[in-house]
């Protein structure tokens, strides 16, 4: 099988990245029939490992010994590699959540990671930071020739319909800067946190579907993982 290593991941806090590879770990595997498993690399708060176990504990005993859900393990540096090749090849989609902030645990996490998707919103100063933080991954591991990183995307995050205009304007700079931008954007909806953040389930079926719904995201960044070529 040919396994996948893949992450949402920002230099900073706070831009809805474990949101996000939460809600690709449930749909993959739910929706999808992917073989899925989700690394928590955020050390020591590991938010969706705990959430998985709240979510089972809610269910009670019996119900949450009947369920079929997909792995969320936790790991530290140390621990990736091992994690990884004990998963590798047995799954489609290795799903790797790491800390919110470019510290060490980020960066040597990044070293096993093959595609990745940064989220990205229309406030000034985070468009400057998420632009260097895309040519740092982009001069450190797409050119360097010992990598395993074969894409970087850019996409937008907490995305409004009233701004379409001006999400439209950054998207061209964007890509004269060079910058790969994903065609699906991810709108901001408090729903996507209260309701859709589910380690136990994927989106409805007749939910988010159309040009705007997050589903059309998912699909765009199963396409991106597959391809062979560097974007």
């Amino acid at each position: 099988m040919e396994t996948r290593i893949i992450s949402i991941v920002g230099e900073k806090g706070g831009i809805g990245k474990t949101t996000l590879n939460l809600i690709l770990a449930s749909n993959f595997y739910y929706a999808h029939g992917k073989k899925v498993v989700l690394l928590d690399g955020d050390d020591p708060q590991y938010s969706i490992y705990r959430k998985r176990q709240r979510e089972l504990v809610l269910l009670g005993e019996t119900a949450a010994n009947e369920l079929d859900v997909y792995p969320i393990e936790r790991v530290t540096v140390d621990s990736l590699r091992d994690t990884i090749l004990k998963y590798y090849g047995l799954v489609d989609y290795i799903i790797l959540d790491l800390p919110g902030s470019l510290n060490v645990e980020m960066v040597k996490g990044l070293l096993y990671v093959e595609h990745i998707f940064i989220p990205c919103s229309h406030d000034e100063l985070e468009i400057d930071s998420t632009s260097n933080f895309y040519f740092t991954l982009k001069s450190n591991f797409l050119e360097n020739d010992q990598r395993v990183l074969k894409s970087v995307h850019l996409f937008f995050n907490k995305y409004q319909l009233i701004r379409k205009n001006k999400f439209s304007l950054l998207r061209q700079q964007f890509l004269n800067a060079g910058i790969p931008m994903m065609e699906s954007v991810v709108k901001d909806k408090t729903i996507y946190k209260e309701q859709y953040r589910n380690t136990l389930q994927a989106i409805p079926e007749n939910k988010e579907e159309g040009e705007l719904g997050i589903k059309s995201f998912l699909r765009e960044v199963a396409h991106l993982s597959n391809l062979k070529t560097q974007t």
